[in-house]
């Protein structure tokens, strides 16, 4: 039995890697060949195949690995909380720390379809809280805000290529300017 449950842990460790490379190496160079994704992955590419047989397999694995992912931060993030805003900022600083995952949803076209799945109305029912508690702008709706988050965190991102800053300082400066932006203010 420890010999199958190690297997498992290997197996998801390996499963992981190849999804996390997938996401680097995909969101740098889309034409980038699945040999390239192993070599990030740390794998020969007969391994990457056992888990993902071609391109399209890997892709919809990275689409529903990011999906979770998601799923995971909103739980994380105890969006259940305290005001709708502290709830904000804790969902903004998870999402923040998740960004290399996100950068898989970030380099996509958009496609108008904030509000698409239940995780979303989870975030704008916690922002909509926040417009009722009086601790988020009641000016600002939360498909605004929601849309807002997610083009910062693209920022916070892109701009430490820049040599501006540190991704630390980039991740701090990109909380700090959504819950500034999404706090009431009076006047």
């Amino acid at each position: 039995m420890g010999s199958s449950i190690q297997e498992s842990r290997t197996r998801e460790r390996t499963r992981l890697a190849i999804l996390r490379a997938g996401i680097a190496v995909l969101t740098r160079s889309p034409a980038a060949s699945l040999g390239e994704v192993a070599a990030a992955a740390g794998v020969a590419r007969s391994t990457l195949h056992r888990y993902y047989s071609d391109r399209t397999a890997l892709v919809e694995g990275i689409h529903a690995f990011v999906h979770s992912e998601y799923r995971a931060v909103l739980g994380r993030a105890r969006l259940d909380e305290g005001t709708g805003l502290e709830a904000y900022a804790r969902l903004c600083s998870e999402l923040v720390d998740s960004d290399e995952v996100f950068s898989w949803w970030l380099q996509e076209q958009p496609s108008g379809s904030w509000g698409a799945t239940p995780e979303d109305a989870v975030v704008a029912s916690v922002l909509e809280r926040g417009r009722a508690d009086g601790s988020i702008d009641p000016r600002l709706d939360p498909d605004w805000i929601a849309l807002h988050t997610w083009a910062a965190l693209y920022t916070a991102r892109v701009y430490p290529l820049t040599g501006s800053r540190s991704p630390r300082e980039a991740r701090e400066l990109c909380v700090r300017t959504l819950v500034k932006v999404a706090a009431r203010k009076d006047g």
